[in-house]
C-alpha cells in the first residue's frame, strides 16, 4: 500500500469515526407515516390516534382510515391527542435514523405497515 493510500484510508476511517460520534448528539424526530391507521370522527372532521381517550369520540360517528386519506379528505388532528403527543414519534439518534432508512429495525412507534406499536 502506497503512502497516499494509507493517508486516504486514515482520513476516511477518521471521518467515519467522527461522523458516528457526532450522530449521537444529533437527534431526529420520527414523524407519523402516511399509512398509519387513525380514527376519524365524521361530525367534527378530526382524526385521532387509535389510542384515543373516550371523550374524543363520545357521541360521534367514528371510522378508521389511513392518515394520508384523512388529510386528503380535509381532516385535522384532534388537539387533545396532539397535546398528549400521540402523533409524535420517538426521538432517535441520527445513526438510528440512518439505519432505519437502510431497512434495519429500530425502536419506533409505527411499523412499516403503519400499525401502532405502543
Amino acid at each position: 500500500m502506497s503512502r497516499n493510500q494509507k493517508i486516504i484510508a486514515v482520513i476516511v476511517i477518521s471521518l467515519i469515526v467522527i461522523g458516528f460520534f457526532l450522530s449521537i448528539y444529533i437527534t431526529v424526530e420520527e414523524t407519523i407515516p402516511g399509512n398509519a391507521v387513525v380514527v376519524v370522527t365524521l361530525e367534527d372532521k378530526l382524526y385521532h390516534s387509535i389510542h384515543f381517550d373516550r371523550i374524543c369520540v363520545e357521541g360521534r360517528t367514528a371510522n378508521t382510515m389511513t392518515l394520508s386519506e384523512a388529510l386528503a379528505d380535509g381532516y385535522k388532528p384532534h388537539m387533545h391527542d396532539q397535546e398528549l403527543g400521540y402523533f409524535k414519534g420517538n426521538r432517535r439518534f441520527l445513526f438510528h435514523h440512518l439505519l432505519s432508512k437502510l431497512g434495519m429495525r429500530v425502536n419506533s412507534r409505527w411499523d412499516k405497515n403503519g400499525d401502532w406499536l405502543w
